[in-house]
């Protein structure tokens, strides 16, 4: 009698820790991990992106480095840490992807909605481009 007592407990327990799991399945939230150490940069490396750029929606993003770290920062607003992912394109923890070539001449940005602003934009997938 003991015997299927606990074996009929642990048969309960493994259902219901099953329908947790099968809970969490369904959960519509995306978790976004932020590419951290992906690539590494060379010393001198962003200088080249160091910069403030017009997009072409008319806004102003600039770019900066502190020690070992990176920043985007569109003006007025809060700025946000890069991540380099490989040579010469950045993330944020948040999905925005920074891309810049010819040297730093040109900056392809997407997902630019994902990027902290005052005024929250209703696109998605906003790709803005800016060259000097």
């Amino acid at each position: 009698m003991m015997k299927k007592l606990m074996m009929l407990s642990a048969m309960a327990a493994l259902m219901l820790g099953g329908s947790a799991f099968a809970a969490g399945v369904d959960d519509s939230t995306v978790k976004i991990q932020a590419p951290q150490g992906s690539y590494k940069l060379y010393k001198g490396g962003f200088d080249d992106y160091a910069n403030g750029y017009a997009l072409s929606n008319d806004k102003t993003i600039k770019f900066t480095q502190s020690g070992g770290r990176y920043w985007a920062r569109l003006k007025l607003e809060d700025r946000v840490e890069l991540f380099p992912v490989a040579a010469n394109t950045f993330a944020t923890a948040a999905g925005t992807r920074i891309e810049f070539r010819d040297r730093g001449e040109e900056v392809v940005i997407e997902n630019f909605e994902r990027l902290p602003m005052s005024v929250a934009m209703k696109e998605t997938n906003v790709r803005v481009v800016a060259a000097r």
